[in-house]
């Protein structure tokens, strides 16, 4: 669903359009490369997401020459009710990146709003060269909308900074120090025991309801959930290749030398070929390959 940087900063800016349209607002986010998590406040979730993915799909048909819909026509949507289920799930939200092993804590990964929280007690800064709201009006499509009060960088998406609803989610979190705390705790019992305390009948937030639209796809959920586990821990260097690393050797390498539109012109036997040479040359992973190549 993304494969480049510029996939990735469309989507945001998509996001932040269907946000201003719906009324809604963006407490976490994190955009992975065949997936999306977020948690909103919003009057009307299935329009929200909706605007997302029609404007984002008119996008990437037209840059990679393709038809019809991208990913999979339904959405998975859980109403959030107590404190310690809003943090476990945005929480969960954020550690995205670092469960799936694309990197070793979830301020390493620059498509979520990890970084938007408590800024100043962590020592981080937002860019200075900013477009104007003349400059950001011309940067998007005419008829696009926004809120006045976010930012644009020179790179023409908006900053989540000012996108995102940190000031609401530093009161869940309280401090910088129990949002670390949260952010690189383990899953387990005891924060499905916290999670109690939010009321009777209240199913917790846990990796497998998180992960549960990917869990249904895969061949071996409980592996999947394993692997998630272990990457948890982070007691090891996180995979040489991302998905989006793999993506820019096919588009740049293995696409024009077929001299192919896109990723979706080629045909089996030849996206057979570049998996082989993806697995023997580059060492990348057999479901990562899958992905990339839209198998």
């Amino acid at each position: 669903m993304f494969r480049n940087q510029k996939d990735m900063d469309t989507a945001f800016n998509c996001l932040c359009s269907a946000l201003f349209r719906t009324e809604s607002r963006c407490l976490a986010e994190c955009f992975m490369s065949d997936h999306h998590h977020g948690c909103y406040q919003t009057p009307d979730p299935g329009t929200l997401i909706r605007l997302l993915r029609m404007s984002y799909c008119k996008y990437f048909n037209n840059r990679y020459q393709r038809d019809g819909l991208l990913g999979e026509r339904g959405f998975f949507q859980l109403e959030l009710k107590g404190l310690r289920h809003e943090l476990a799930a945005i929480s969960y939200t954020l550690k995205n990146a670092s469960h799936h092993g694309v990197c070793a804590t979830p301020f390493a990964y620059p498509y979520c709003s990890a970084n938007v929280y408590f800024r100043e007690a962590l020592g981080k800064t937002s860019p200075e060269n900013l477009l104007s709201t003349n400059e950001i009006r011309s940067s998007l499509p005419r008829r696009a909308q926004f809120d006045a009060s976010w930012k644009m960088g020179r790179n023409g998406v908006f900053l989540r900074e000012t996108v995102i609803e940190k000031t609401l989610v530093e009161n869940l979190y309280a401090t910088p120090q129990a949002f670390m705390y949260q952010l690189f705790r383990r899953s387990g019992e005891d924060w499905v025991r916290e999670q109690e305390l939010d009321g009777p009948g209240m199913k917790p937030i846990t990796l497998e309801l998180i992960e549960a639209s990917l869990l249904r796809q895969a061949s071996s959920p409980e592996k999947m959930v394993a692997e998630m586990l272990r990457n948890e821990k982070a007691r090891y260097t996180t995979q040489t290749l991302n998905d989006l690393d793999v993506c820019d050797i096919i588009d740049n390498k293995y696409v024009p030398h077929y001299g192919k539109a896109s990723v979706y012109h080629l045909s089996v036997s030849e996206k057979n070929a570049v998996a082989n040479e993806l697995y023997q040359v580059y060492k990348a992973r057999p479901r990562q390959i899958k992905r990339c190549l839209v198998f």
